[in-house]
């Protein structure tokens, strides 16, 4: 086989790609304007311009390729049975890249693009060598990318890994392919030897519809279920341009000239772009779907282990955000496009606040679809159902992404825990406390007319602590306190309700306030500190609603017989969790141990409702001089309760017990007797 460097003579010497030991598909850009640009006219993340460049995401990507291909005639013949395929086939969600993966695995349909090259007519590659061979294949697919090398198309190491890959990582091939596809088309169509696709052909867009925005006068959920797909677009850029940003920095790595620990950095990036390059697939396809075959629950089908990334992804961020601190001096004198600074911090956000955007989107779709009086019963029970079902799998990672960062922080909370003490414990004592579950900012309430502040309750595996923190002078009261009254630090998030922009949509942000991060005005911080926070480079993690629970629903209900509007989602007070109390000189306060209460002698906890919708929390212990001990947490909200809850019963073998009238949810110790019961029960 010819070389096909001489025969172009110096044009393909002009094209210079440069591919990373992925391979991203983003990593090819196309010299055509793109057939369906997205352009999103307002930034959803503060690493973005306010108007983005035009996009095609990787569903675009694959759509508008496989319509390239089929203005080849000597491609689509074999593309065409493929697609005719695709569309027969029952699948609740179409993916653009399988007619792709299909095609791309025969060798010698490869091998046909790299003979377009030369000349429609004169074969440089023998397609029916070695046919009768169990290798044909594989021969076929050699010569392909040694044809690309020849061509300038590909370097040596690329067709290295592409050969290498195995079929598990058939999506990695899969892009290096569509990379070097899409440069030979170019080169085609600058020659003039694309032709008008044949109009018997079936339209790709027919077989894989997409919609970024709704038209005007489209129905509701129509609309969300738009913004849906927009902002998953948008999401996905981001994660793109975090991974080229990556990508840069690893190269550097690899050539020796810096020195930076890219595997703690930027370690789960490419796992949950990689998991996203799937999910993205199917919400752009389900969005554009009629609404009677729009299945939300499918869009979590057989991802579920696959989502587990983002719970490794918060666990970590407290060693990524102290490696790209060390980082940033090393960072900044590199030529990118991404400020390290500002734009990288802003974009490592991004994971987390498209995490808690899919329930609350989940839930104004299936608000929408109840509202519309134009749906059939069948059709309304059916799309509200799948979107419930896809609502609890987003809250459910949600939850679980959130206690894997509360796992993680209270692993260095721990140690910090005994440092802040005025008075060190014995190592016994510390061993007997067990692990740490939970810890929060409170104020305690001793009785009717003296309110103390400044408490902090720390939740071991076998003791409840419950410290004074500022000055390390103890009480003058020595007796134990038989009744205490609690309530945690909340706070109303406004941003939750974002200004509407042209071109945007309320859900399409959300600026929430780090989770496990004092605040300048909790801590008596100034308006300098304040100022300094927000200039921080830290990438902090938003707060996480994990535990709305779904009221009566407001129309039809016989419908549902569980429902929640989006505004009262987003009308909820966020849970934030404190950990040190700063003074102005940035010296953490000491703390005083005013209470600790073992959990096994945690008799009773119960949880009910007070006004304003917030919550109480009443928990009752037996000691051992015979006392009873009362803690009540009030003014929580129902996230916070479901939280607190939950690390109890994490300590405490806790079972339900009857609700009492005014609906209050009661969880007693089973080791006590029921006569004990009845009695704190009556009490």
């Amino acid at each position: 086989m010819q070389p096909f460097a001489s025969i172009f003579q110096g044009k393909l010497a002009s094209l210079t790609f440069k591919f990373t030991s992925k391979c991203f598909p983003f990593c090819m850009r196309s010299r055509r304007r793109p057939l369906v640009p997205f352009d999103n006219s307002s930034s959803t993340s503060r690493a973005v311009s306010m108007r983005r460049a035009a996009y095609m995401s990787p569903y675009d990507r694959a759509v508008h390729l496989i319509e390239r291909m089929l203005r080849l005639p000597s491609i689509a013949t074999y593309l065409y049975p493929i697609l005719i395929d695709e569309n027969s086939t029952p699948d609740v969600c179409k993916n653009p890249r399988n007619p792709l993966k299909t095609l791309f695995a025969r060798g010698y349909t490869l091998n046909i693009l790299l003979n377009e090259l030369e000349s429609p007519f004169v074969a440089t590659i023998n397609l029916y060598e070695l046919m009768d061979e169990s290798n044909y294949e594989t021969c076929q697919t050699e010569r392909f990318w040694k044809g690309c090398v020849d061509a300038g198309l590909a370097t040596p190491e690329m067709m290295d890994r592409a050969l290498s890959v195995s079929e598990e990582s058939s999506d990695e091939y899969l892009d290096m392919a569509m990379a070097v596809v899409s440069a030979i088309l170019d080169i085609l169509q600058e020659r003039g030897v694309l032709a008008s696709p044949d109009p018997r052909y079936i339209k790709p867009r027919t077989i894989y519809p997409v919609v970024n925005y709704a038209p005007d006068g489209a129905p509701k959920h129509a609309v969300l279920a738009a913004e849906l797909s927009r902002t998953e677009v948008a999401y996905m850029q981001d994660l793109e341009r975090l991974m080229a940003f990556a990508a840069n920095v690893k190269a550097h790595v690899d050539s020796g000239s810096i020195k930076v620990d890219t595997a703690t950095i930027f370690g789960h990036i490419s796992d949950i772009l990689a998991l996203h390059l799937k999910f993205s697939m199917r919400i752009q396809y389900m969005a554009a779907v009629p609404v009677e075959s729009q299945y939300f629950d499918a869009l979590f089908a057989g991802l579920s282990e696959g989502f587990v990334v983002y719970s490794r992804f918060c666990a970590s961020r407290e060693h990524a955000q102290k490696a790209y601190r060390q980082a940033l001096p090393v960072l900044r004198q590199l030529d990118c496009t991404i400020d390290p600074v500002f734009d990288v911090p802003s974009l490592f956000m991004r994971p987390v606040q498209r995490l808690a955007q899919y329930p609350m989107l989940f839930q104004s779709i299936a608000d929408a679809i109840c509202e519309n009086a134009h749906l059939s019963q069948a059709t309304q029970a059916q799309v509200v159902k799948s979107a419930y079902s896809a609502l609890r799998m987003s809250k459910r990672i949600l939850r679980q992404a959130n206690e894997a960062t509360r796992e993680a922080l209270n692993e260095t909370q721990y140690g910090e825990f005994f440092e802040r003490l005025d008075i060190p414990l014995s190592s016994h004592t510390q061993m007997g406390l067990g692990r740490l579950l939970l810890s929060s900012k409170v104020s305690a309430l001793v009785s009717s007319d003296y309110l103390v502040d400044g408490r902090e309750a720390f939740l071991f595996e076998n003791n409840l602590v419950l410290c004074k923190a500022g000055s390390p002078e103890r009480e003058s009261k020595t007796s134990r306190i038989k009744r205490t009254l609690s309530s945690l630090q909340i706070m109303r998030s406004p941003s939750l309700r974002p200004k509407r922009e042209s071109g945007s949509s309320a859900s399409s942000t959300l600026h929430s306030p780090p989770l496990l991060a004092s605040s300048p005005e909790a801590d008596g911080l100034g308006e300098k500190s304040a100022l300094r926070s927000t200039e921080s480079t830290e990438f902090q993690l938003p707060t996480i609603d994990t535990g709305y629970s779904l009221t009566a629903p407001p129309c039809n209900p016989a419908l549902l017989s569980s429902h929640a509007s989006l505004t009262s989602l987003r009308e909820k007070p966020m849970i934030r969790f404190t950990t040190d109390v700063a003074c102005e000189d940035g010296i953490k306060t000491k703390l005083t141990v005013c209470e600790q209460i073992p959990t096994c002698a945690i008799s009773r906890i119960s949880v009910g409702a007070e006004a304003h919708g917030f919550a109480r929390l009443t928990v009752q212990a037996m000691m051992v001089d015979g006392g009873e001990l009362v803690m009540a947490f009030g003014q929580m909200s129902s996230e916070a309760a479901g939280v607190w809850t939950r690390m109890f019963r994490r300590a405490v073998s806790l079972v339900p017990a009857d609700a009492c009238a005014d609906g209050t949810c009661v969880l007693v110790n089973p080791k006590f007797s029921e006569s004990q019961q009845a009695r704190h029960l009556a009490a």
